[in-house]
């Protein structure tokens, strides 16, 4: 059986302990099989660890009702989610603790931000737990998530593995997105030419990733340059973890007969949204549906009438919002919705 693992990555501890907490109480409530899923959470600092540990134990048993919904009957009065606290300064690479001039520990990682900045400080936390945790399958997930409605987390990882799938499109079209994409080819050893230089491949916020092909990444760099692999990324580029990891299979799928990478799918958005349809319901939600996207970006509740989104989110379906999650919850409950 496979192993899965949701590696949670809070930004700033003031701002995103809440989102945090909302995110576990929804999960907690709404996720059937929890305990099958290890989460791991990486904080900033041992501060960082206290605090969440804090907010965990203060979650609230499941009553028989969570937002507009029953509880699956399995999470009335049930047990926690399996979380694992993680302090970044234990994954911090070696490469970082000499590369950057002030001084990091366990109780401050600070200099790291400071110097690197946010971006990178993120990218390097996402990354570093990758690299250095053990399962089959992994979820990146920011704080800013919220489960939206009664699921199982073991399906959306297999209707993910069965139709892996890598999002393209001839997007980037800011200097920001170029440098991404870019830097993503830089770090891999290869030219940007040979994939376009309108490239862009973080249309999914769905972000699975395969320990496998997280090693296979890791070790195609270091031989391509003949240094480890934080050198590397942070002297050339030092792109988006999921730009990079996303590069790295669409270039190896195209060179290599090896079924770890010929079973992804390089998908064209642009092509696909013609495909489907562009409205909300039912053309994107049957697209989310035939490709496993049960993750979505969602920041604001006002883009449809209530009753197109309420169809779009349960019907589709989507099980989590995710990267600036909506007060979706009290949204159906001001509007005295129920199931």
């Amino acid at each position: 059986m496979p192993t899965y693992v949701r590696l949670m990555n809070p930004h700033h501890m003031t701002k995103h302990l809440p989102y945090v907490v909302d995110f576990l109480q929804s999960y907690m409530c709404l996720c059937t099989d929890h305990q099958e899923v290890d989460i791991h959470l990486i904080v900033s600092d041992s501060k960082e660890v206290k605090a969440f540990q804090d907010a965990i134990d203060g979650l609230k048993r499941c009553s028989e009702r969570f937002s507009i919904f029953p509880t699956p009957r399995v999470n009335i009065n049930g047990p926690k989610p399996k979380i694992t606290i993680t302090n970044f300064y234990d994954i911090v690479p070696n490469a970082f603790r000499s590369m950057i001039k002030g001084n990091i520990s366990a109780s401050d990682t600070s200099a790291l931000l400071n110097e690197r900045g946010r971006y990178q400080y993120q990218t390097i936390k996402k990354m570093s737990a990758a690299i250095e945790l053990e399962y089959d399958w992994g979820l990146w997930l920011d704080s800013e998530a919220v489960v939206v409605q009664p699921f199982s987390m073991r399906e959306v990882f297999d209707s993910y593995i069965k139709t892996p799938t890598v999002w393209r499109s001839k997007n980037s079209r800011t200097d920001f997105m170029v440098s991404l994409i870019t830097g993503s080819a830089n770090v891999l050893g290869r030219d940007i030419e040979s994939f376009g230089k309108a490239l862009w491949n973080l249309e999914s916020v769905q972000w699975m990733l395969e320990k496998e092909v997280v090693n296979d990444l890791v070790q195609s760099v270091e031989k391509a340059h003949k240094q480890d692999f934080w050198t590397v990324w942070a002297t050339r580029g030092s792109p988006f973890e999921i730009n990079l990891y996303n590069l790295h299979i669409q270039a190896r799928k195209l060179e290599s007969n090896d079924p770890l990478f010929t079973k992804y799918q390089v998908v064209e958005t642009e092509r696909e949204m013609d495909r489907f349809g562009m409205e909300a319901v039912p053309g994107f939600s049957r697209m989310m549906r035939h490709y496993g996207q049960r993750l979505l970006r969602f920041d604001d509740l006002d883009v449809a009438p209530p009753e197109v989104i309420d169809r779009f989110l349960l019907d589709t379906p989507i099980n989590i919002l995710c990267v600036g999650g909506p007060p979706l919850h009290s949204w159906w409950q001001e509007r005295n919705m129920t199931l």
